[in-house]
């Protein structure tokens, strides 16, 4: 099987980033994982030609079947949903685990390297940024998952990762 033009972009997006990476046999999927400030992010991106997309998802490394730490989880992605501009959280319900996607629609047939790499980062960055509240849920039970506010939970600012030096 001969690989579309954005695929071979998406493999040179990642080869000139540095980036290891695994091909997925028969398929124009690639698996890579990324060590964040919080947790290893393993992601995979796929293409799809027919309608020029590339698609990034990574999946949270915890699951729950606790319908309570399920909802609170919902709610999370939800809240954080709301400031997005880029991409999106979603939960898979029967298993418990939070899924960040993103999708871009190419004009071109090859697409755009560094775009591709962007978005990438995006999928590695915002999963780095839930995991502490991710792993908050998740160790939570009884009355304090039952207590629980999402919303003031995402306001703790030391959970952030610690962004790049500035020059100023």
């Amino acid at each position: 099987m001969a690989s579309s033009e954005l695929f071979s972009t998406a493999k040179t997006a990642f080869e000139d980033a540095g980036w290891n990476f695994q091909q997925v046999e028969g398929r124009e999927v690639l698996r890579a994982g990324f060590e964040a400030h919080h947790t290893r992010v393993d992601l995979h991106l796929q293409v799809f030609p027919p309608i020029r997309a590339v698609t990034v998802v990574a999946e949270s490394t915890r699951s729950t079947d606790d319908p309570l730490q399920r909802d609170r989880l919902s709610e999370l992605a939800m809240r954080v949903n709301e400031q997005l501009t880029v991409g999106n959280f979603e939960i898979l319900w029967d298993s418990g685990r939070l899924v960040f996607r993103v999708t871009n629609l190419f004009p071109t047939p090859q697409g755009d390297a560094s775009l591709i790499q962007g978005l990438v980062q995006n999928v590695v960055q915002e999963m780095d940024r839930i995991a502490p509240l991710d792993a908050i849920i998740h160790l939570a039970d009884g009355p304090e998952l039952a207590g629980l506010d999402i919303g003031v939970l995402l306001e703790r600012e030391d959970l952030l990762p610690v962004g790049p030096e500035s020059d100023s």
